[in-house]
């Protein structure tokens, strides 16, 4: 018996959250944005967003000795305005209703399911996360953020705008971030540090980092949370682990079982993993250290992001905006039916110095 369109889009949408949370278990970065872990997600009402940057205390202290002082004004002109804009994505897949008319049953629905709906998600994902994570701008991805501060990423056609992370002392940062740039706004730069040899500085540079950005963040965002690296960095690290182990057990420092599952870094609250979307050989990696190795380290309570669309989106009409599902939808000169993914959604930043990136991990 053929299986029906009505079947077929039915169990689509009931098993999209479960595909995507199977890819996701592999890819931190884009984990860090979808599940929302301490991450602010609110629904906007517009592609561009203009946000508040605060790159320092906005209070004055007045000591009173007689009495008779002046109180200073109570505004210290800290405050900036970055803005952000959404890129709008869609990611249409195609499912030839020959295969539906030839299908008979559950083994051949599972097949269909195989075929395309996971197949298209996972690889849009990956394209995503190898967008967000070295920003080489293929896939016709060039328009959704990257953290690689050797590359831009142009949203909505409004103009190229430089990476999240810079790889440089914060004295020699310069990038446009958000459109203020961190060569005159004092507070607006990523911590940085470059390993020199992983066996020598590699594990004291990380630590280093880690800290500084943390002390920058400050009381109310906490420490960093997340440190996604290269492949090799990430091995480098596993192994300078079981050199230290092998002297003492160091708490909190333990290799993982799973290769998606981390390894907790210093105390345990926060924790390293490897992100295979991060690509050194890639060259989009301008700079001599990120070609030897990139780890990103985020306090994710300074990242924000929105979504663009409705709440009581659905096939028929405006869908919420975030890895939603449209469809399916009948194409006149094929015998396919349509569905598509939608992503509408923008991310910034509104605390650099909570941030850090370190490079050459990949150096033995």
């Amino acid at each position: 018996m053929p299986i029906s369109v009505d079947v077929l889009a039915s169990t689509v949408i009931d098993l999209t959250p479960s595909f995507t949370e199977l890819f996701l278990n592999w890819h931190p970065l884009l984990k860090m944005i979808t599940e929302r872990k301490n991450m602010e997600f609110t629904m906007s009402a517009g592609s561009r967003k203009e946000f508040a940057v605060i790159t320092g205390g906005p209070g004055t202290t007045t000591e009173i000795a007689s009495g008779s002082e002046t109180i200073a004004g109570g505004r210290n002109q800290r405050g900036q305005r970055g803005s952000t804009f959404a890129p709008r994505l869609i990611h249409a897949w195609d499912v030839p209703l020959k295969d539906l008319a030839d299908g008979n049953g559950e083994t051949d629905l599972a097949r269909i399911i195989d075929d395309y709906p996971i197949t298209a998600l996972c690889e849009w994902q990956q394209q995503l996360v190898q967008q967000l994570a070295t920003g080489a701008g293929n896939n016709t991805l060039g328009g959704f953020p990257t953290f690689n501060g050797d590359a831009t990423f142009n949203p909505g056609g409004v103009g190229a705008r430089a990476g999240f992370f810079e790889f440089a002392a914060i004295a020699a940062q310069a990038n446009v971030v958000h459109g203020l740039s961190a060569a005159t706004v004092t507070g607006w730069q990523n911590q940085y540090g470059d390993i020199t040899s992983f066996a020598t500085d590699g594990r004291a540079v990380l630590r280093r980092e880690f800290l500084r950005a943390s002390r920058k963040a400050g009381k109310v965002l906490g420490k960093c949370d997340l440190i996604a690296s290269d492949e090799t960095t990430y091995l480098n690290y596993i192994e300078d682990l079981d050199d230290q182990v092998q002297v003492a057990k160091v708490t909190g420092d333990v290799t993982p079982g799973d290769l998606d599952q981390g390894v907790p870094f210093l105390s345990g609250k926060t924790t390293i993993y490897l992100e295979e979307a991060i690509d050194i050989t890639d060259a989009a990696f301008t700079t001599v250290g990120a070609q030897n190795g990139v780890a990103y380290g985020l306090n994710t309570k300074s990242w924000h992001g929105y979504a663009l669309g409705h709440e009581s989106g659905g096939a028929d009409k405006e869908t919420k905006g975030l890895f939603e599902l449209r469809g399916p939808f009948r194409l006149p000169t094929q015998d396919a039916i349509r569905f598509e993914y939608v992503l509408n959604m923008g991310l910034f930043c509104r605390q650099r110095r909570g941030n850090f990136a370190v490079t050459g991990g990949a150096r033995p």
